[in-house]
């Protein structure tokens, strides 16, 4: 009889399951996805399509290689990647190599490293400019400061079609750009994203007369991008002192009512042919 009676008692005093967030099944607790590195990166990297839906795709084997193995870029993987910054950037990148990156309030470090586009200049239905990569519209950085689209600017870094970089935020600093950082979990996420605005300019879907039904250009980025991109991964990662987890803004915010839909468009295979010739180059 004394058996039968403890019995319910243990069962009140078993721990609740942890709460995890989104499709990606963020912690609050740990302040991370679920799974491994690679488990991680499988699910934040899947393709953001047409209205937020997301599609899995294969990761480019450099990719893979760098979560399996974990560890930090060398220092020569550092070098690689402020040597293929444009200038100005080249230059403070290279007076900031040494300093500390952000880590949240209660001391855990940066671990994510979370793609954006910048859905602007919004076209509405005017068609887009037929030279993208070289419009002076489309690549100015003035939306993006203080007082523009927002009071202060929205990510760490702006990176325009030209492969020009403008940094809004010191990767020093704890930021949120996310729903699940700003509306979700709070201050307490802070610290634990580093966050690249990529321009990308939107128009209407064809009918459409709301923000939330709109579509980038094809290509969505150039080759300068993706370069530029790259070498801003291996960057703040050796600054991070290990491989950050590669995401984008649709899939870290997968499951969040109003959830964005961004970065569309994007080609991660031509990302990781980049990623490889940076971290491949230092290796030579």
């Amino acid at each position: 009889m004394k058996r039968l009676l403890t019995l319910p008692l243990l069962l009140l005093a078993a721990p609740a399951a942890a709460e995890e967030i989104g499709e990606c099944r963020f912690s609050r607790e740990t302040l991370s996805f679920a799974g491994t590195p690679l488990e991680q990166a499988t699910c934040l990297l899947r393709k953001v399509e047409l209205q937020g839906r997301k599609t899995p795709q294969k990761l480019p084997r450099a990719i893979v290689r760098l979560m399996q193995d974990g560890g930090a870029p060398s220092a020569e993987q550092k070098a690689a990647a402020i040597a293929a910054f444009q200038e100005p950037y080249r230059a403070y990148a290279a007076s900031h190599a040494d300093a500390p990156v952000s880590q949240t309030a209660a001391g855990l470090p940066l671990a994510y490293f979370a793609i954006h586009d910048t859905s602007t200049p919004f076209y509405e239905n005017k068609p887009f400019p037929r030279r993208l990569d070289t419009d002076p519209g489309v690549n100015s950085f003035e939306p993006y400061l203080p007082g523009g689209i927002a009071r202060e600017p929205v990510a760490h870094i702006f990176l325009n079609r030209h492969g020009q970089i403008w940094p809004g935020h010191e990767f020093a600093e704890g930021w949120r750009a996310t729903k699940l950082e700003s509306r979700v979990v709070g201050p307490a996420a802070r610290g634990r994203f580093v966050h690249i605005e990529t321009v990308q300019p939107r128009r209407f879907l064809p009918g459409a007369t709301t923000r939330a039904a709109t579509h980038g250009p094809k290509p969505g980025f150039s080759k300068a991008q993706y370069r530029q991109l790259a070498a801003l991964y291996v960057y703040t990662s050796a600054r991070a002192g290990r491989w950050l987890i590669p995401g984008f803004h649709a899939t870290i915010d997968g499951g969040i009512p109003d959830a964005h839909d961004d970065p569309q468009n994007f080609d991660l295979k031509q990302f990781g042919r980049e990623l490889e010739r940076i971290v491949g180059a230092a290796q030579r």
